[in-house]
C-alpha cells in the first residue's frame, strides 16, 4: 500500500497519488456514507493568523491520518478551507478517484459553514460515481473510478469541511505499507497535520526531510500514535536551478520495508512467475526461430528487443492491482499488448529461451534524484526496464520504446538509481551519466553563394532527429497524402529558415538507424556584411557559441547547494558556404579557432576550414554531467569572461589571408554523412557498429 499525499503552492487541491496493489475479494463500486470512525481525532486547531490583503481563500486545517490495520491501511483525510474571492469557489468542485479493486471510498462530511452554523451538503446531494480512464490517450488502462460532486449554493465568505477515509488492501503477495505526506513549502496560512497510527509490533519506519518540527509520539496500549503539525509555514528556502531531490523537503514518510534488498525480493517472485512458460507456449518458438537465425547473443538479444518493441504494443494496466503486478509473458504475446512490466517479463522470457543472463531492473522516468536518501519504497520507482548481459557488458533493454535496432546505440537509463530485482535481494545502485553516444538533434545546411553577393543563394539544408518524438512525426506525415506532407515539411522549413523558399523537401525515417530526417532545397538571400568598397563579410551559420551562464544565487539561498545541468542534451551543427570571386583587389580570408574544451560539464567541440573558397564549420555541445557542485559553479564563473563566443567568419581583405588550419585529422564528413549512421560530430565517444 502506497498512500502519498502533496500540498501544492496555491493549497486549494488535495494531491493523492495512490499505487495500491493487491485484488479485493470484491470489487465496491459504490461510495458509502458513514460517521467518521472512532479512531479518528479532532482537526487541528485553526490558524489565527492573518491572511495576506487579496488572498482568494484561508487554509483552516488540512489534515490526514493514516492508521495500519492487518492487510491493508485506513486514510482519513480531512479539509477546511474558507473562501475569501470568487476565484476560489472552486473548491466546491470535489472529485476523488479509487481503485474499486482493492479500495473502499467513505464519505463522512461535506458541509458548508455560513456564518458559523453548518449546512449539510450531503442532505440533498450524493457523489456520482464516473469510470473514466483519464490517460487513455496515453494508452493507460487503471480501472480507476471518479466520485464527484458539485457543492450547491457555496458563496464568497462560505467555509467547505469535507472529510473521507479510504480502506486500502495490501497484496497478498507480500506488499507492505509505504507512503509519507509533504506540508507546504510556500509560505501559506492554516495548519496542517499528519497523524500515523500502528500497532506496536509492526515493523514500520518513519523519516522526515526538511524543517519539519519534531513530532509528538505517544502509546496508547497496543498502538503507537505518531503526529507531526505545521502551522502557518514560511516558504522553505529552496536553491535555484538546483537538482530535483532538493525540492523534497517538509516531508514525512513511511515504510514497511527493512531495506532495498527486502523491497528486491518481494517483487522479484513476480517477474519470476510472469516469464514461466508453459510447455506449448508461443514464445518458446519465438526464441527457437531467433535462435535458428543467428547464434551470435547479441544479435539474439537484439532480435528479442525488436519483437517485444515491434510485435507488443504498449498499454498500461492498472486493473486488479495490475499496477505492480506484471502479467504472465504467455497472455502478453498473446495479448500482443503490455505495460512495461508486462514486456519486461516477456523480454526476459524470451532471453531465458535464449540463454542470456537477464534481469528486470526498477528504475525512475524522471530521474528519481534523491531516492537513495529517502526511505526504501516501492513508490519510489515508475518503470522496470531489463537489464541483459552479453560477455561480461550490461545492456539495459526498454521494451516499452520503439526501434531500437542496434545494441550499441542504447541509450543509458534516465534513472539515477536503479534497484534489480532478486530471489535474494539486491542493494540500491547508482547509475553513472554517461556522455550520450548521437546527437539528438543535427542541423546541417549548404549554402552555394557563388553566383554573386546581389544574387540568392542555393541552400541545402536538413535537420536530423533521434528522439521518440521522430516516431509521432512519422506517423503524422506517413498519415496524409504526398502533397499534404510535403506542405508540412515546406512550412517548417519557413518556420526554420524564413529567408529561404522551399523548392523540394524531403523527408525520410531510417528505422536502421532510429532517426528521421527533414530535408530541403531551396534559393534565399545570403547574409553580407560591407560592399564592394570595404570588402565583404560573411558570418557562418551555426558557427558560433553563446557563453554560458553565470551561476549564481541570492544570499539567502544555500550557496553549497549543486546545480542542475541540462544533462543529455547533446545538438550538432555543420555548415558549408562556397562564396562568390573576391572583388577587385581583394582575397579571400577566414576567422575561426578551434574549440575542444570541457566547461561547467559541458563539452564544446568546433573544427573549421576554408579551401579552394568553400568553408566547413562543425560545432558540438555535449552536456556530460548531471550536476555541478558549488565548487566547480565557481570555476564556471571565472571562465566566462576568457569563453570564445567568436562566430566563424569568412571576409574579403587587401592584406595577408589569414590561416586557420582544422586541428589534425579532422573529418568534416559529407552533407549526407550527418544523417548516417555515424555522423561526424564530435570526437569518438564510441565505436562505430
Amino acid at each position: 500500500m502506497n498512500r502519498w499525499v502533496a500540498w501544492g503552492a496555491a493549497g486549494a487541491s488535495m494531491v493523492v497519488a495512490s499505487a495500491v496493489s493487491g485484488q479485493a475479494k470484491e470489487a465496491v463500486r459504490d461510495v458509502r456514507y458513514a460517521p467518521v470512525p472512532g479512531w479518528v481525532i479532532a482537526p487541528p486547531p485553526a490558524s489565527t493568523a492573518p491572511v495576506p490583503p487579496g488572498a482568494p481563500m484561508r487554509i483552516v486545517y488540512v489534515d490526514q491520518q493514516v492508521r495500519l490495520v492487518p492487510g491493508g491501511s485506513e486514510s482519513f483525510e480531512a479539509y477546511r478551507i474558507k473562501v475569501l474571492a470568487p476565484e476560489a469557489l472552486a473548491i466546491g468542485n470535489l472529485t476523488i478517484a479509487w481503485s474499486p479493486g482493492s479500495d473502499v471510498l467513505t464519505v463522512h462530511r461535506l458541509q458548508i459553514v455560513r456564518d458559523g452554523k453548518p449546512i449539510d451538503v450531503l442532505a440533498s446531494q450524493k457523489f456520482a460515481i464516473l469510470q473514466r480512464e483519464s490517460n487513455l490517450e496515453q494508452s493507460m488502462l487503471d480501472g480507476q473510478l471518479t466520485a464527484a460532486l458539485q457543492a450547491s449554493g457555496l458563496q464568497v465568505g462560505d467555509e467547505l469541511e469535507f472529510a473521507f477515509t479510504r480502506a486500502s488492501r495490501d497484496a497478498a503477495w507480500g506488499e507492505r505499507p509505504e507512503g509519507g505526506m509533504q506540508f507546504p513549502i510556500m509560505g501559506m496560512r492554516g495548519s496542517w497535520r499528519w497523524r500515523l497510527l500502528q500497532p506496536a509490533g509492526q515493523k514500520v519506519k518513519v523519516s522526515t526531510i526538511g524543517d519539519l518540527p519534531a513530532p509528538t509520539v505517544e502509546e496508547a496500549g497496543s498502538l503507537i500514535d505518531r503526529r507531526y503539525s505545521l502551522s502557518d509555514p514560511a516558504s522553505a528556502v529552496l536553491p535555484e536551478q538546483a537538482p530535483p531531490r532538493f525540492a523534497m523537503t517538509r516531508v514525512v514518510q513511511f515504510s514497511g520495508y527493512d531495506d532495498w534488498r527486502t523491497v528486491s525480493r518481494t517483487f522479484a517472485p513476480l517477474y519470476t512467475r510472469a516469464a514461466a512458460l508453459g510447455a506449448t507456449s508461443p514464445v518458446r518458438q519465438e526464441a527457437a526461430r531467433i535462435a535458428a537465425e543467428t547464434s551470435d547473443p547479441a544479435r539474439r538479444v537484439e532480435a528479442a528487443l525488436r519483437a517485444v518493441e515491434d510485435r507488443i504494443r504498449y498499454v498500461y494496466v492498472g486493473l486488479d492491482g495490475g499496477n505492480y503486478r506484471p502479467a504472465a509473458a504467455d497472455d502478453t504475446w498473446q495479448r500482443r499488448f503490455g505495460d512495461c512490466k508486462a514486456k519486461t517479463a516477456l523480454l526476459i522470457a524470451l532471453l531465458n529461451e535464449l540463454g542470456i543472463a537477464a534481469e528486470p531492473v526498477l528504475v525512475s522516468s524522471n530521474g528519481g534524484d534523491g531516492i537513495d536518501e529517502r526511505l526504501p519504497t516501492a513508490g519510489a520507482f515508475d518503470h522496470v526496464i531489463v537489464r541483459a548481459t552479453v560477455g561480461a557488458a550490461p545492456h539495459w533493454l526498454d521494451a516499452t520504446r520503439l526501434g531500437d535496432r542496434h545494441l550499441a546505440d542504447l541509450p543509458p537509463p534516465a534513472s539515477r538509481w536503479a534497484l534489480p530485482l532478486r530471489i535474494e535481494g539486491a542493494p540500491l545502485e547508482a547509475l553513472p551519466a554517461t556522455p550520450p553516444r548521437f546527437p539528438d538533434r543535427i542541423e546541417a545546411i549548404d549554402i552555394d553563394a557563388s553566383a554573386g553577393f546581389d544574387k540568392p543563394g542555393i541552400f541545402r539544408a536538413q535537420h536530423v532527429l533521434r528522439g521518440d518524438e521522430i516516431f509521432a512525426i512519422r506517423a503524422q506525415l506517413a498519415g496524409v497524402a504526398d502533397a499534404d506532407a510535403q506542405r508540412a515539411v515546406a512550412t517548417y522549413w519557413r518556420q526554420q529558415l524564413p529567408d529561404v523558399e522551399p523548392t523540394t523537401t524531403t523527408w525520410k525515417f531510417d528505422d536502421e538507424n532510429r532517426l528521421l530526417v527533414l530535408a530541403m532545397t531551396g534559393t534565399g538571400k545570403v547574409d553580407w556584411e560591407g560592399d564592394a568598397r570595404e570588402g565583404h563579410t560573411h558570418y557562418v551559420y551555426y558557427a558560433g557559441y553563446t557563453p554560458p551562464n553565470e551561476l549564481k544565487r541570492p544570499k539567502d539561498q544555500p550557496q553549497d547547494a549543486p546545480w542542475a545541468t541540462d544533462y543529455p542534451s547533446f545538438t550538432c551543427y555543420s555548415a558549408t558556404v562556397k562564396v562568390p570571386a573576391a572583388g577587385k583587389g581583394f582575397h579571400w580570408s577566414f576567422s575561426s579557432r578551434p574549440v575542444d574544451r570541457m566547461l561547467g560539464g559541458v563539452t564544446y567541440w568546433r573544427i573549421a576550414t576554408f579551401e579552394n573558397d568553400v568553408v566547413h564549420v562543425t560545432r558540438t555541445r555535449r552536456t556530460d554531467v548531471r550536476e555541478l557542485s558549488a565548487t566547480q559553479a565557481r570555476d564556471l564563473n571565472n571562465a566566462i569572461a576568457k569563453f570564445d563566443n567568436n562566430k566563424a567568419y569568412v571576409f574579403e581583405t587587401r592584406g595577408t589571408p589569414a590561416v586557420d588550419v582544422a586541428p589534425k585529422g579532422s573529418d568534416f564528413g559529407s552533407f549526407a554523412a550527418f544523417a548516417g549512421p555515424n555522423p561526424p560530430c564530435q570526437r569518438p565517444v564510441a565505436t562505430a557498429k
